[in-house]
């Protein structure tokens, strides 16, 4: 084998080695500001879309709340659902009167008899005194609606008045008209049962006990609390009172 003989000398060399390692420099600088370079670009690309889907969902939101109608409004329109639903929920649990006369005349006891049944819509009693209304603090300058104003004096009329029955009858003793209010009780479809009076009655020559007893029959409202928070929906059964 020749062996190969360099002629040239070892400046030559170190130079060489000296001009690539700077080119190699060079070139590293080169890429490393050009991604750079191509970096700030690419994020400034990114922020002008950003920017100009921020002013578009802007604007869309200005025309969503340009379009939607004002709070009161809608506080208005809340008030006056509730006023429909809770007007219609009274009525719906509203104890029709032939459960009523159901109820009193199959709760007589035996040797009982009933001569009179008036029914009667009345102030509701209570027991203690009457409190005024309350006086608001701001009358407003505008007239309600008429529907509204409507529901308000059926609702306030509802909660005022109450089925008052009065009934007249006669029985043996006073044991049987003590077990007849007692089956009157036990209905729970009477707010308030009381014994107005007590007094002699002759029937074929034999002493007998006539009496008047006077009911008042429950509002809506008390159905409303013994029905379960979970299902609170009107359950109607045929004869069309709330269970």
């Amino acid at each position: 084998m020749v062996p190969s003989i360099d002629f040239l000398p070892a400046t030559y060399h170190l130079q060489r080695q000296r001009e690539q390692k700077t080119l190699w420099r060079r070139m590293m600088v080169f890429f490393f500001l050009a991604l750079s370079v191509l970096g700030t670009w690419q994020q400034r690309q990114l922020c002008r879309k950003l920017e100009t889907r921020r002013d578009e969902l802007q604007a869309k939101a200005q025309g969503l709340m340009q379009a939607m109608p004002a709070k009161s409004k809608v506080t208005q329109e809340l008030k006056d659902l509730e006023t429909k639903s809770l007007l219609l929920t009274t009525l719906e649990l509203r104890v029709p009167m032939t459960r009523v006369l159901s109820a009193v005349t199959k709760s007589l006891p035996e040797m009982v008899s009933l001569n009179e049944c008036q029914a009667e819509a009345g102030l509701m009693e209570t027991s203690g005194a009457v409190l005024p209304a309350a006086i608001p603090a701001q009358i407003s300058k505008e007239k309600p609606p008429p529907f509204e104003a409507d529901l308000t004096e059926l609702r306030n009329a509802t909660g005022r008045s109450a089925t008052m029955l009065t009934l007249s009858g006669i029985a043996p003793d006073d044991l049987a008209i003590s077990r007849y209010l007692v089956a009157l009780r036990d209905t729970k479809l009477f707010e308030r049962v009381t014994l107005a009076f007590t007094g002699q009655h002759q029937v074929r020559g034999e002493n007998w006990r006539n009496f008047q007893i006077k009911l008042q029959v429950k509002k809506p409202e008390t159905w409303l609390d013994r029905m379960p928070a979970a299902n609170p929906r009107v359950v109607q059964t045929q004869g069309g009172a709330a269970q």
